[in-house]
């Protein structure tokens, strides 16, 4: 597996704070699963230090195809089922591709 992905995904969740605990739980549980599944080079889970209903999920992916298993997985849908339970009240969906790596050395 390569360690440069192709896409990175770039989520923000916002949430009523009665759910934090539940989708930090939901969020960590989709970050172990995709890991392991092959062509995820990383999904981290960051909560908003600043503002604690704020959670941002990073993802890379080597490329469309990986992410495409991942989404039809059993264990992507059945979190997107849990997560519809969940008082989500604002997403936001960034995608990027990346066309090719370069190592600069700076001094």
């Amino acid at each position: 597996m390569t360690d440069t992905p192709a896409l990175l995904i770039y989520t923000t969740y916002r949430l009523v704070p009665d759910d934090l605990e539940s989708f930090r739980a939901l969020a960590l549980r989709m970050s172990n699963t995709a890991k392991a599944r092959d062509g995820c080079v990383f999904l981290d889970v960051a909560q908003d230090a600043g503002d604690p209903a704020t959670f941002r999920l990073i993802e890379g992916w080597r490329d469309q195809a990986a992410l495409d298993a991942h989404g039809a997985s059993a264990e992507f849908q059945t979190v997107m089922k849990d997560a519809a339970d969940l008082g989500i009240v604002g997403r936001a969906i960034d995608v990027y591709t990346i066309a090719e790596k370069k190592t600069i050395d700076l001094p």
